[in-house]
């Protein structure tokens, strides 16, 4: 894989808060905004910013598409790696 497309991917793993890690983490885990929510101490309306953020960020449109995204963005840097 050329330095480029290394950098994207780093670039795509990086841009995104630990906030937003960890709400991407919740959002695998199959919770809802509500859930995650209650689990974090936060408004349903944070959560749901959040995740516009992400899928912002990762240039997908909802949550099935960030999922993929991000697993393929993971494999991908590792295999990179190695």
């Amino acid at each position: 894989m050329n330095t480029t497309a290394t950098n994207w991917i780093e670039t795509g793993l990086s841009s995104l808060s630990s906030r937003e890690v960890e709400i991407l983490y919740w959002i695998a885990e199959g919770k809802g905004s509500k859930e995650i929510a209650a689990t974090l101490h936060l408004s349903v309306h944070t959560v749901q910013k959040h995740t516009k953020n992400i899928y912002r960020k990762l240039d997908v449109h909802n949550k099935i598409e960030a999922l993929n995204k991000t697993k393929w963005l993971i494999a991908s840097l590792y295999r990179n790696r190695n």
